[in-house]
């Protein structure tokens, strides 16, 4: 089994090879300009008995995203984790910070079903898992651009999932709720956002990456292949629904 998972030199991305890391399987790390950090997630996918390899790539950029897919080779598992932070207010958002988001959140997204999808039909079986946001359904406390490209994904997994499922590909979201990764740690403000949403969830404590895995383990896994375009909130009932 290879998989290919986007944004994996920290944080969720990470943790979701180490956790997905087993013998069999082969984990593809992307990155943008941080080939030492994609580098170290490698060797712990190796460390837990998979192959791995590294792969860079600027998912802002089409032609670069085309590269990526044609690199990663014959990919039975999917998950698009990478995504372009916004926090512009609307009032001062620039057109190009709006396309951007969107070229990174949706638009690389797309372009990778598209070229991987037609190689999981061929062998019968594939896995698509977006890594969506539970700001969507709250509209914040992230940017319009963020929030928007996260709801557009969404409509993206649902759209595939009709698309592919009679090829026996599943394409479902995680929406992760207040994360604390290594990326928000430092950032002004991010703190007290995180202790005002943990206050508001039904378990309340703060989630870490690893919180994640499971919920991606059994997305990945055949026990999995009757759900298809669903998002599964893991935000320690934040959202309920």
């Amino acid at each position: 089994m290879r998989i290919l998972i986007t944004g994996a030199r920290r944080g969720i991305g990470a943790a979701l090879a180490t956790a997905l890391a087993e013998p069999g399987r082969t984990l593809l790390v992307h990155h943008l300009a941080a080939a030492g950090e994609a580098e170290r997630v490698a060797a712990a996918c190796r460390a837990n008995g998979a192959d791995a390899q590294v792969l860079e790539a600027d998912l802002a950029d089409p032609a670069a995203v085309a590269a990526l897919a044609a690199g990663a080779g014959a990919v039975d598992v999917l998950i698009n984790n990478a995504a372009h932070a916004s926090n512009v207010d609307i009032g001062v958002l620039p057109l190009a910070e709006w396309q951007e988001t969107f070229a990174v959140n949706v638009t690389a997204p797309m372009l990778l079903a598209q070229a991987l999808a037609p190689g999981m039909a061929a062998r019968g079986r594939g896995r698509i898992i977006n890594v969506t946001s539970a700001t969507v359904r709250l509209g914040g406390p992230s940017g319009p651009s963020y929030v928007a490209s996260k709801a557009a994904l969404v409509g993206l997994t649902r759209s595939l999932a009709r698309a592919y499922g009679a090829d026996g590909i599943t394409v479902n979201a995680l929406s992760p709720g207040a994360v604390m990764t290594e990326g928000e740690r430092d950032l002004p403000g991010v703190a007290q956002i995180h202790r005002d949403i943990v206050a508001r969830q039904a378990i309340p404590r703060g989630l870490v990456p690893d919180d994640l895995t499971g919920t991606v383990r059994f997305l990945v896994s055949d026990g999995s292949a009757a759900m298809t375009g669903q998002v599964l909130e893991v935000g320690a009932g934040l959202v309920l629904r």
